[in-house]
Protein backbone atom coordinates (compact mmCIF):
# COMPACT_ATOMS: atom_id res chain seq x y z
CA UNK A 1 0.00 0.00 0.00
CA UNK A 2 0.96 3.65 -0.31
CA UNK A 3 1.08 6.02 2.63
CA UNK A 4 0.05 9.62 3.24
CA UNK A 5 2.40 11.96 5.11
CA UNK A 6 0.36 11.43 8.28
CA UNK A 7 0.58 7.65 8.02
CA UNK A 8 4.28 7.76 7.22
CA UNK A 9 4.93 10.02 10.21
CA UNK A 10 3.05 7.65 12.51
CA UNK A 11 4.96 4.62 11.22
CA UNK A 12 8.42 6.15 11.78
CA UNK A 13 7.54 8.01 14.98
CA UNK A 14 7.90 11.68 14.01
CA UNK A 15 5.57 14.62 13.59
CA UNK A 16 4.06 14.90 10.12
CA UNK A 17 5.66 18.35 9.76
CA UNK A 18 9.01 16.55 9.73
CA UNK A 19 7.85 14.34 6.85
CA UNK A 20 6.75 17.43 4.93
CA UNK A 21 10.14 19.05 5.53
CA UNK A 22 11.91 15.96 4.17
CA UNK A 23 9.63 16.04 1.14
CA UNK A 24 10.42 19.73 0.51
CA UNK A 25 14.13 18.90 0.60
CA UNK A 26 13.63 16.12 -1.94
CA UNK A 27 14.65 13.38 0.48
CA UNK A 28 11.20 11.80 0.22
CA UNK A 29 9.65 11.57 -3.23
CA UNK A 30 5.91 10.89 -3.64
CA UNK A 31 4.98 8.12 -6.03
CA UNK A 32 1.75 9.94 -6.86
CA UNK A 33 -0.21 13.07 -5.96
CA UNK A 34 -3.97 13.55 -5.98
CA UNK A 35 -5.30 17.08 -5.52
CA UNK A 36 -1.99 18.08 -3.87
CA UNK A 37 -2.12 15.04 -1.57
CA UNK A 38 1.18 13.13 -1.69
CA UNK A 39 1.41 9.34 -1.42
CA UNK A 40 4.62 7.48 -0.57
CA UNK A 41 5.48 3.84 -1.22
CA UNK A 42 7.51 1.29 0.74
CA UNK A 43 10.78 2.62 -0.69
CA UNK A 44 10.03 6.03 0.78
CA UNK A 45 9.07 4.38 4.06
CA UNK A 46 12.60 2.93 4.21
CA UNK A 47 14.06 6.37 3.53
CA UNK A 48 11.83 7.93 6.19
CA UNK A 49 12.99 5.36 8.76
CA UNK A 50 16.61 6.26 8.07
CA UNK A 51 15.82 9.97 8.32
CA UNK A 52 13.89 9.46 11.55
CA UNK A 53 16.85 7.65 13.09
CA UNK A 54 19.18 10.49 12.14
CA UNK A 55 16.68 13.07 13.42
CA UNK A 56 16.35 11.35 16.79
CA UNK A 57 20.16 11.20 17.03
CA UNK A 58 20.25 14.99 16.72
CA UNK A 59 21.79 15.17 13.26
CA UNK A 60 20.80 18.46 11.64
CA UNK A 61 19.40 18.76 8.12
CA UNK A 62 22.40 20.72 6.84
CA UNK A 63 24.70 17.91 7.95
CA UNK A 64 22.53 15.26 6.30
CA UNK A 65 22.50 17.29 3.07
CA UNK A 66 26.30 17.56 3.03
CA UNK A 67 26.81 13.85 3.65
CA UNK A 68 24.26 12.85 1.02
CA UNK A 69 26.14 15.00 -1.47
CA UNK A 70 29.33 13.21 -0.41
CA UNK A 71 27.75 9.80 -1.08
CA UNK A 72 26.56 10.97 -4.50
CA UNK A 73 30.13 11.95 -5.40
CA UNK A 74 31.68 8.71 -4.13
CA UNK A 75 28.95 6.30 -5.27
CA UNK A 76 27.18 7.76 -8.30
CA UNK A 77 25.45 4.42 -8.93
CA UNK A 78 23.41 4.88 -5.73
CA UNK A 79 20.47 6.99 -6.87
CA UNK A 80 18.58 7.21 -3.55
CA UNK A 81 21.05 6.72 -0.67
CA UNK A 82 18.43 7.11 2.05
CA UNK A 83 16.21 4.49 0.47
CA UNK A 84 18.83 2.07 -0.89
CA UNK A 85 21.35 2.04 1.97
CA UNK A 86 20.82 0.93 5.55
CA UNK A 87 22.08 3.56 7.97
CA UNK A 88 23.44 2.41 11.33
CA UNK A 89 24.32 4.66 14.26
CA UNK A 90 27.50 3.73 16.12
CA UNK A 91 27.95 6.18 18.92
CA UNK A 92 28.48 9.53 17.21
CA UNK A 93 29.35 8.02 13.86
CA UNK A 94 26.87 7.13 11.15
CA UNK A 95 27.82 4.12 9.04
CA UNK A 96 26.28 2.35 6.08
CA UNK A 97 25.42 -1.34 6.18
CA UNK A 98 26.29 -3.09 2.93
CA UNK A 99 25.15 -6.69 3.05
CA UNK A 100 26.42 -8.14 6.33
CA UNK A 101 29.20 -5.57 6.66
CA UNK A 102 29.37 -2.06 8.03
CA UNK A 103 31.29 0.25 5.75
CA UNK A 104 33.66 2.12 8.05
CA UNK A 105 35.70 5.29 7.46
CA UNK A 106 37.73 4.96 4.27
CA UNK A 107 35.15 2.78 2.53
CA UNK A 108 33.50 3.83 -0.72
CA UNK A 109 30.06 4.33 0.78
CA UNK A 110 31.25 5.79 4.07
CA UNK A 111 29.08 8.38 5.80
CA UNK A 112 31.67 9.81 8.16
CA UNK A 113 30.17 12.50 10.36
CA UNK A 114 33.55 13.96 11.25
CA UNK A 115 33.51 16.26 14.26
CA UNK A 116 29.82 15.54 14.69
CA UNK A 117 29.71 17.57 17.90
CA UNK A 118 30.40 20.66 15.82
CA UNK A 119 27.88 19.56 13.19
CA UNK A 120 25.17 19.37 15.85
CA UNK A 121 25.63 23.11 16.39
CA UNK A 122 25.94 24.15 12.74
CA UNK A 123 23.52 26.15 10.63
CA UNK A 124 23.06 29.07 13.04
CA UNK A 125 19.74 30.49 11.90
CA UNK A 126 20.28 33.92 13.42
CA UNK A 127 23.36 34.44 11.25
CA UNK A 128 21.75 33.43 7.97
CA UNK A 129 18.08 34.42 8.18
CA UNK A 130 17.02 38.04 8.41
CA UNK A 131 13.94 39.37 10.13
CA UNK A 132 10.69 39.36 8.14
CA UNK A 133 10.83 43.12 8.63
CA UNK A 134 13.13 43.14 5.59
CA UNK A 135 9.99 42.95 3.46
CA UNK A 136 8.42 45.92 5.22
CA UNK A 137 11.49 48.13 4.89
CA UNK A 138 11.52 50.63 2.06
CA UNK A 139 15.28 50.11 1.78
CA UNK A 140 15.11 46.32 1.51
CA UNK A 141 17.21 44.79 -1.20
CA UNK A 142 15.06 43.11 -3.87
CA UNK A 143 16.86 39.78 -3.43
CA UNK A 144 16.18 39.82 0.30
CA UNK A 145 12.50 40.60 -0.14
CA UNK A 146 11.95 38.14 -3.01
CA UNK A 147 9.01 35.81 -2.25
CA UNK A 148 11.04 32.68 -2.95
CA UNK A 149 13.78 33.74 -0.51
CA UNK A 150 11.23 34.57 2.19
CA UNK A 151 9.54 31.22 1.60
CA UNK A 152 12.87 29.39 1.91
CA UNK A 153 13.66 31.14 5.18
CA UNK A 154 10.17 30.37 6.48
CA UNK A 155 10.69 26.70 5.67
CA UNK A 156 14.05 26.65 7.48
CA UNK A 157 12.58 28.29 10.57
CA UNK A 158 9.66 25.86 10.44
CA UNK A 159 12.05 22.91 10.23
CA UNK A 160 14.12 24.27 13.12
CA UNK A 161 11.02 24.49 15.30
CA UNK A 162 10.98 28.30 15.64
CA UNK A 163 7.24 28.44 15.00
CA UNK A 164 6.63 32.09 15.84
CA UNK A 165 9.39 33.28 13.50
CA UNK A 166 8.31 30.81 10.81
CA UNK A 167 4.73 32.12 10.93
CA UNK A 168 5.89 35.71 10.50
CA UNK A 169 8.15 34.73 7.61
CA UNK A 170 5.34 32.83 5.89
CA UNK A 171 3.17 35.95 6.26
CA UNK A 172 5.94 38.04 4.72
CA UNK A 173 6.22 35.58 1.82
CA UNK A 174 2.46 35.81 1.24
CA UNK A 175 2.58 39.59 1.38
CA UNK A 176 5.49 39.70 -1.06
CA UNK A 177 4.24 37.12 -3.54
CA UNK A 178 0.47 37.17 -3.11
CA UNK A 179 -1.88 34.51 -1.81
CA UNK A 180 -0.88 30.95 -2.74
CA UNK A 181 -2.70 27.82 -1.54
CA UNK A 182 0.46 25.94 -0.58
CA UNK A 183 1.84 28.84 1.46
CA UNK A 184 -1.49 29.32 3.23
CA UNK A 185 -1.47 25.59 4.02
CA UNK A 186 2.08 25.72 5.40
CA UNK A 187 1.24 28.75 7.54
CA UNK A 188 -1.86 26.94 8.83
CA UNK A 189 0.29 23.95 9.77
CA UNK A 190 2.72 26.16 11.70
CA UNK A 191 -0.10 27.96 13.53
CA UNK A 192 -1.68 24.63 14.43
CA UNK A 193 1.57 23.31 15.89
CA UNK A 194 1.94 26.58 17.81
CA UNK A 195 -1.49 26.03 19.37
CA UNK A 196 -3.27 28.79 17.47
CA UNK A 197 -6.26 26.74 16.33
CA UNK A 198 -8.36 29.74 15.31
CA UNK A 199 -5.51 31.11 13.18
CA UNK A 200 -4.94 27.70 11.59
CA UNK A 201 -8.65 27.39 10.84
CA UNK A 202 -8.70 30.70 8.97
CA UNK A 203 -5.62 29.85 6.92
CA UNK A 204 -7.04 26.47 5.92
CA UNK A 205 -10.19 28.28 4.84
CA UNK A 206 -8.07 30.67 2.76
CA UNK A 207 -6.24 27.78 1.10
CA UNK A 208 -9.62 26.30 0.13
CA UNK A 209 -10.87 29.63 -1.19
CA UNK A 210 -7.87 29.58 -3.52
CA UNK A 211 -8.16 25.89 -4.44
CA UNK A 212 -11.43 24.19 -3.50
CA UNK A 213 -9.97 20.79 -4.42
CA UNK A 214 -7.06 21.05 -1.99
CA UNK A 215 -8.11 17.88 -0.20
CA UNK A 216 -5.46 17.90 2.53
CA UNK A 217 -6.36 21.48 3.49
CA UNK A 218 -10.04 20.50 3.74
CA UNK A 219 -9.18 17.38 5.76
CA UNK A 220 -6.94 19.32 8.14
CA UNK A 221 -9.61 21.99 8.50
CA UNK A 222 -11.97 19.22 9.59
CA UNK A 223 -9.47 18.10 12.23
CA UNK A 224 -9.11 21.65 13.57
CA UNK A 225 -12.88 22.14 13.66
CA UNK A 226 -13.21 18.88 15.58
CA UNK A 227 -10.62 20.03 18.13
CA UNK A 228 -12.52 23.30 18.49
CA UNK A 229 -15.66 21.31 19.29
CA UNK A 230 -17.43 22.17 16.05
CA UNK A 231 -18.24 18.57 15.25
CA UNK A 232 -21.01 19.12 12.71
CA UNK A 233 -18.79 21.47 10.71
CA UNK A 234 -15.93 18.99 11.03
CA UNK A 235 -18.08 16.17 9.67
CA UNK A 236 -19.15 18.39 6.77
CA UNK A 237 -15.50 19.19 5.99
CA UNK A 238 -14.59 15.49 5.99
CA UNK A 239 -17.58 14.63 3.81
CA UNK A 240 -16.58 17.38 1.39
CA UNK A 241 -13.07 15.96 1.24
CA UNK A 242 -14.37 12.50 0.38
CA UNK A 243 -16.63 13.95 -2.30
CA UNK A 244 -13.45 15.13 -4.01
CA UNK A 245 -11.22 12.13 -3.17
CA UNK A 246 -13.18 9.15 -1.89
CA UNK A 247 -10.05 7.02 -1.51
CA UNK A 248 -8.48 9.27 1.13
CA UNK A 249 -8.23 6.68 3.91
CA UNK A 250 -7.21 9.11 6.68
CA UNK A 251 -10.41 11.10 6.18
CA UNK A 252 -12.61 8.01 6.52
CA UNK A 253 -10.84 7.48 9.85
CA UNK A 254 -11.41 11.05 11.06
CA UNK A 255 -15.01 11.14 9.83
CA UNK A 256 -15.77 7.82 11.56
CA UNK A 257 -14.40 9.16 14.86
CA UNK A 258 -16.37 12.38 14.50
CA UNK A 259 -19.61 10.55 13.69
CA UNK A 260 -19.08 8.32 16.73
CA UNK A 261 -18.73 11.43 18.89
CA UNK A 262 -21.94 12.78 17.39
CA UNK A 263 -23.72 9.57 18.34
CA UNK A 264 -24.19 8.46 14.73
CA UNK A 265 -22.66 5.04 15.16
CA UNK A 266 -24.30 3.37 12.15
CA UNK A 267 -22.91 6.00 9.80
CA UNK A 268 -19.52 5.82 11.52
CA UNK A 269 -19.36 2.06 10.95
CA UNK A 270 -19.57 2.59 7.19
CA UNK A 271 -16.43 4.70 7.29
CA UNK A 272 -14.59 2.43 9.72
CA UNK A 273 -15.14 -0.43 7.27
CA UNK A 274 -14.11 1.67 4.29
CA UNK A 275 -10.98 2.74 6.16
CA UNK A 276 -9.99 -0.88 6.78
CA UNK A 277 -10.56 -1.68 3.11
CA UNK A 278 -8.30 1.16 2.01
CA UNK A 279 -5.62 0.85 4.71
CA UNK A 280 -5.76 -2.57 6.40
CA UNK A 281 -2.14 -2.36 7.56
CA UNK A 282 -2.14 1.29 8.59
CA UNK A 283 -1.12 2.53 12.06
CA UNK A 284 -4.78 3.08 13.04
CA UNK A 285 -6.28 -0.12 11.64
CA UNK A 286 -6.46 -1.79 15.05
CA UNK A 287 -8.50 1.10 16.43
CA UNK A 288 -10.93 0.72 13.52
CA UNK A 289 -11.33 -2.98 14.24
CA UNK A 290 -11.91 -2.26 17.92
CA UNK A 291 -14.57 0.35 17.10
CA UNK A 292 -16.38 -2.07 14.82
CA UNK A 293 -16.17 -4.77 17.46
CA UNK A 294 -17.77 -2.48 20.01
Amino acid sequence: MNYTAAQLAELVGVDRSRVRAWQRRGWLVPVEETHRLAYFDFTELAAARNLAELYRAGVKPATIARKLAEIERRAPHVRRPLAELAIVLDGRQVLVREGDDLVEPGGQLRIDFAALEQDFDDEPLAATIVSPAVFLSRNALPAQAAPQQLRQWASQLDEAGDLAAAAEMYRAALAAGGLQPELCFQLAEVLYRAGDLAGARERYYTALELDENYVEARANLGCVLAELGQLELAAAAFEGTLACHEGYADVHYHLARTLDELGRGNQAAVHWRRYLTLAPDSPWAEEARDRLGQ
